[in-house]
Formats: structure tokens, C-alpha cells, sequence
């Protein structure tokens, strides 16, 4: 049995592994978003994340399924060990080939007519947009029969693993992608091509380590109905609430296409890019604490399990703070030096600006997701935001039709995002009832608040005192992360969350010396 100690430790060092996987990827990400759009083009560019879009949006799905099906991983092996992991991993295969079949199967049918009929693309570079869609369908398929075994990593706790795959994924992308001008034939249907590959080798990767590294990852040819019907439900409901939040990006882009064309999907696939290296910090907070919330659930520790939300909610969000605000304040010097003046898409700006203060709210949204999976009741809290999300879209439209504003789209949905957190924190006190609205604002909000008004001070001050130029985004970067960062350490943080960071501290700089 693991002490309080030993929780804390392997919690700093799994940290550590997911902050080294999140520099590389961050910085390696960038980089190719800057590439990319070079070798494509403004208008391919947009092109493929909308067409793509049907099928990519779909990586949100497969998150999801990840973490329903880890759930289930963790909860059966703090509870009956490798016998009743084994018995979650053959029920999650046949689960997931029931729900690709079921998804590709109209995905493929609306896809093909909503291409042809309803998408504004340049009749020219139509052909490569089929491409694209049936590859990004491929991929998608890949990507679902990977969950398993992805959620067996996680659940087991092998960031390492889980890191080193990740890096190996956008080095091998970035090098690809500086083979396509070599190559005689359609850039967008090439590259389409190499996403589908990496996405098969990195399958691969996960089925052969988890064969070896974990005894319940061998198929057995029974069939346990309470086991699968729990799964189902839970997935179930689980997907309704992620397919609300897909559709809802996807009818954004395509709301965003109808009304002003592929060069606003550009700019929102760089917005989405920078928003998705933020979150990579976050993930070194929610990803290596989310098993041992969920295992200490299953064992009939509330309270660990409640202090763990509250210290993932309020972390996440100092972090992504950490990082954010330098990109908010300098995001016009920031995109001038990533992707030069020639190559920024209209509203790139203002959509980063917006989609990132939006994250806050996912943030929280996401450490509250963490306790309801772990309790496994998931119906009123996935169908209250799985429609308020499809509800977003309705909206999103209908204020196109009287103001055709692209950033009106985005603040849209973030007024209707708050409203979906205020209903999920409801939602989760009938679930979990000894989860407190007093703490959480006490433990949370309030540290938020406190921190981003002390914090934030000196850099938006001197935003504003220095001119435009290298000089002003340098100084505004180091003072925000010492200013934010010092506030965080010294009023942000409880004694447990210091010692989180400390261990989190002794790990680097062991590693470092090593």
C-alpha cells in the first residue's frame, strides 16, 4: 500500500515526465505550425482543418474514451487488481469497434455530401479534400483502437512512456514535413497521407508496450455482460457529453466557413495550435493526478478524492495563467516572429485572445470531470453539457445572421461555456454530495481571482509603458512568470500543494544532475 508520501512523489515524478514531453512537443509544434503553413499554403491550410475537422474533431473523442475507459482501468485495479483489469481490456475492444463502426459509418455518409454541397472550397482543390476527409477517416479509426491501450498507460501511471511516445511523434512529423517539397504531387493529400502513418505506428507502439509491460493486456474470448453494460453506459454518456463539445467545434467551423470562407478556418487552426501548447502544460498537472483521484474513489476515500479536484482545478489554472498571459499581452509580436508578416491569417490574433480565456473555463470544467468519472454516475452531467454545447451552435449561427463578426462566434461560446460550468458544478453536488460550493470557491475561485489581480499588475502596466518591440515582450515574459509565478507560490498554494511542487522541484533537479 502506497503512503500519502509515496502518492506524492510518484505524482511529482510522473509531473516531471509530462513537463519535459511538454517543452519538446510544445516547441516542436510551433515550429511545425509555422512549417506547414509555409509548404501548404493560407488556403490549403484552412482547407484541411475544416475538412479534416470531421474526422480530427474526433481526437477529442478519443480523449474521452481514454479517460472513461482509464476509469474503469484504475477503479478495478485498486479494487480486484490484474483479474478485473484484464476483464476492463477485453470489454473496452469490443466497445470500441462497436462505436467506430457506429461513427464512421454516418461520419462518412454526411461527410461526403456536406463536402460536395455545403463547404465554400475552390472547385479546383476539391479532389484533395476528398483525399484528406477518407485519410483523416483512417486515422480516426486508428486513433479509437488505440484507446485501450493508451488508457492501460495512464491508468498504470507510465508517463515516461506516455512522453516518450509523444515526442517521437512530432519529431517524426516535423522531419516529414520538411520531406514534402521533395516530392512531385499534391502537398495536402501527402500530408494527409503521413498523419495516417504516424498515427498507425504510434498503435503499434502502444500494443507491443502494453503486451509486455502489463499482465491484464491478453484477450480472452468471454463475454462479461454486467461489466460491458456498465462500460457502455458510462461511455455512453460519456461520448454524448464529448460528441456535444466536438460537433460543437466542427459547426463552429463550419458556421465560420459558410459565412467567411477558408482563410477564418486558418486563422482558427492557428489559434487552436497555440491553444493546444498550452494545454500541454496543463497536462502535467491533470494527467498524472487524475488515476490516483479515481483509485482513491473506488477505495472509499472521498475526502483525498475531493482535495485532489480542488488541487487540480486551481493548478491548472495557475499554470495555464503562467504561460498565458505573456501570449495574450505580446500576441501580435508573438505571431509576427512565429509565422512572419506574410503568413498570419486574418483574426488570428483575437481568436487566440479569445479561445485561450476560454480554456480557464474548460480547466475547471476538466478537474470537475475527473470526480464525476470516478464516480461512475455520468447521465445528468454529460447530458446537461453535451446540449448546452450543441445548443452553442444554434446560437453561434443565428448571431452570424445579424452580425457577421467572426469573434462574435468565439464569445458565443465562451458566454455559454460559463453557463455550462455554473450547471456542472450544480450537477456534481447531487452526485458527490459532500462536495462543497464553499470550498471550491474558497479553495479555487478565490485563490484565481486573488492571484490574477496581484499577479498580473506589473506585467499589463508595463504592456503598456514600454513600446512595441523584442525589448517590451521580453521584459513583460520574465516579469510575468516571476510575478505570477512568486504570487502563486506564496498566496495561491495550501501546505500539500507546496509540497507537491517541491517534490515536483527535487525530481528536476535530480534528473538534471544525472
Amino acid at each position: 500500500m502506497y503512503t500519502q508520501s509515496d502518492n506524492s512523489k510518484r505524482i511529482a515524478k510522473n509531473s516531471l515526465f509530462m513537463t519535459i514531453r511538454m517543452i519538446v512537443v510544445l516547441l516542436i509544434t510551433l515550429y511545425t505550425s509555422r512549417i506547414i503553413l509555409n509548404v501548404l499554403g493560407v488556403e490549403d491550410y484552412g482547407i484541411y482543418n475544416i475538412v479534416a475537422g470531421f474526422v480530427t474533431m474526433f481526437g477529442f473523442l478519443n480523449s474521452s474514451l481514454s479517460n472513461g475507459i482509464q476509469r474503469f482501468f484504475n477503479y478495478e485495479l485498486g479494487k480486484n487488481g490484474i483479474e478485473g483489469a484484464n476483464k476492463v481490456y477485453n470489454m473496452a475492444l469490443l466497445i470500441q469497434v462497436i462505436l467506430a463502426i457506429v461513427i464512421i459509418i454516418p461520419t462518412e455518409v454526411f461527410g461526403m455530401w456536406y463536402l460536395h454541397n455545403k463547404m465554400v472550397i475552390p472547385e479546383e482543390r476539391m479532389f484533395a479534400a476528398e483525399w484528406v476527409f477518407q485519410l483523416s477517416l483512417i486515422t480516426f479509426l486508428l486513433h479509437i483502437l488505440q484507446v485501450p491501450y493508451t488508457a492501460s498507460v495512464l491508468a498504470h501511471e507510465r508517463m515516461d512512456f506516455y512522453a516518450i511516445i509523444s515526442v517521437f511523434d512530432v519529431f517524426v512529423k516535423l522531419g516529414c514535413i520538411f520531406m514534402i517539397p521533395l516530392f512531385d504531387t499534391d502537398y495536402l493529400i501527402l500530408y494527409g497521407t503521413i498523419i495516417t502513418l504516424i498515427a498507425f505506428i504510434s498503435l503499434l507502439a502502444y500494443i507491443i508496450y502494453a503486451k509486455i509491460k502489463f499482465k491484464e493486456i491478453h484477450i480472452r474470448p468471454i463475454f462479461y455482460k454486467s461489466l460491458f453494460k456498465n462500460m457502455l453506459s458510462f461511455s455512453g454518456w460519456n461520448m454524448f457529453g464529448t460528441l456535444g463539445h466536438m460537433f460543437k467545434d466542427l459547426g463552429v467551423n463550419l458556421v465560420l466557413n459558410f459565412f467567411f470562407g477558408p482563410i477564418v478556418n486558418a486563422a482558427r487552426g492557428v489559434a487552436n495550435q497555440v491553444n493546444s501548447g498550452l494545454q500541454s502544460f496543463v497536462s502535467n498537472i491533470t494527467i498524472p493526478v487524475r488515476p490516483q483521484l479515481i483509485q482513491s474513489y473506488s477505495q472509499g476515500n472521498i475526502t483525498r478524492s475531493l482535495n485532489l479536484t480542488y488541487t487540480i482545478s486551481k493548478l491548472s489554472c495557475f499554470v495555464l495563467l503562467l504561460m498565458a498571459l505573456p501570449i495574450i499581452l505580446e500576441i501580435d509580436y508573438i505571431l509576427l516572429i512565429w509565422l512572419g508578416d506574410k503568413n498570419i491569417p486574418t483574426y488570428t490574433a483575437s481568436f487566440i485572445v479569445i479561445i485561450v480565456v476560454n480554456s480557464f473555463l474548460n480547466n475547471l470544467n476538466s478537474a470537475i470531470s475527473g470526480l464525476v468519472h470516478a464516480s461512475g454516475m455520468m447521465k445528468k452531467y454529460q447530458l446537461a453539457g453535451g446540449s448546452i454545447s450543441l445548443i452553442s451552435v444554434i446560437v453561434v449561427y443565428v448571431s452570424m445572421l445579424f452580425m457577421k463578426v467572426p469573434e462574435l462566434a468565439l464569445f458565443v461560446i465562451l458566454i455559454m461555456d460559463i453557463i455550462r460550468q455554473i450547471i456542472a458544478l450544480i450537477i456534481v453536488k447531487f452526485i458527490v454530495p459532500e462536495f462543497s460550493f464553499n470550498i471550491y470557491i474558497k479553495n479555487v475561485i478565490f485563490p484565481l481571482l486573488k492571484i490574477a489581480f496581484i499577479g498580473m499588475t506589473i506585467p499589463i502596466c508595463i504592456h503598456y509603458l514600454l513600446p512595441y518591440g523584442m525589448m517590451r515582450f521580453l521584459i513583460v515574459s520574465i516579469l510575468g512568470l516571476f510575478s505570477i509565478g512568486i504570487s502563486i507560490y506564496i498566496l495561491g498554494l495550501d501546505a500539500n500543494e507546496k509540497v507537491l511542487v517541491t517534490n515536483i522541484y527535487s525530481q528536476l533537479k535530480q534528473k538534471l544532475k544525472l
